[in-house]
């Protein structure tokens, strides 16, 4: 299976993944955000019982299996506080 992967414009953490046969079907209302706009993040081959970083590849399947798609949020790029310069 080839992932088709877009992100969500205004909120970059959530992601779309779908596949050729649902691709079609996928649109900007399965953002969280009213008027939000899906940007293609590209397109990538099944990599099998390795982990894949950003989402689980079976979870993936079975969600675009049962409703042609699958939405997560990426938790990494969820911005990191940074220490104080001094403690009090």
């Amino acid at each position: 299976m080839n992932f088709h992967v877009y992100r969500c414009k205004k909120d970059q953490d959530i992601f779309i993944v779908t596949d050729e046969a649902h691709v079609s079907k996928i649109t900007n209302r399965l953002c969280p955000t009213p008027d939000d706009e899906l940007e293609k993040v590209g397109v990538f081959s099944e990599m099998g019982k390795n982990e894949r970083a950003a989402f689980d590849e079976t979870i993936a399947m079975n969600s675009i299996e049962s409703q042609g798609y699958y939405r997560f949020e990426a938790k990494s790029f969820n911005p990191v506080a940074e220490w104080p310069l001094a403690m009090p």
